[in-house]
């Protein structure tokens, strides 16, 4: 496996199995929760400002001038953006789907 990720190039020792502990961001703080909730609701901004236009980008400029006034998450809902509902998930399962036939198409 590490072999086909890193290529003939890459010499590999015993504790390069352990690389996943030894990056504190994979398990500290919930990084990779954060991580993932912050993509979802960048494509769900993103979709929304290539389909609504004008009114998403206003609603997106709200949302920068807020700064850390607010808990994220009502900050996000002046962009248009409720983390509580499906709609950022959904927006991120379509995002990938698209890739992946992109993908297909290309093979």
């Amino acid at each position: 496996m590490h072999l086909q990720f890193w290529g003939e190039a890459m010499t590999l020792d015993e504790e390069e199995k352990h690389t996943w502990a030894r990056v504190p961001h994979f398990y500290y703080n919930f990084y990779v929760y954060q991580y993932a909730t912050s993509f979802a609701a960048s494509e769900t901004l993103s979709r929304k400002i290539k389909v609504e236009g004008d009114e998403a980008v206003k609603k997106y400029l709200s949302f920068l001038h807020s700064g850390s006034s607010d808990y994220p998450i009502e900050v996000l809902k002046k962009a248009g953006i409720d983390m509580t509902t499906s709609e950022p998930i959904i927006a991120v399962t379509k995002k990938m789907n698209e890739l992946l036939d992109l993908l297909e198409s290309l093979t």
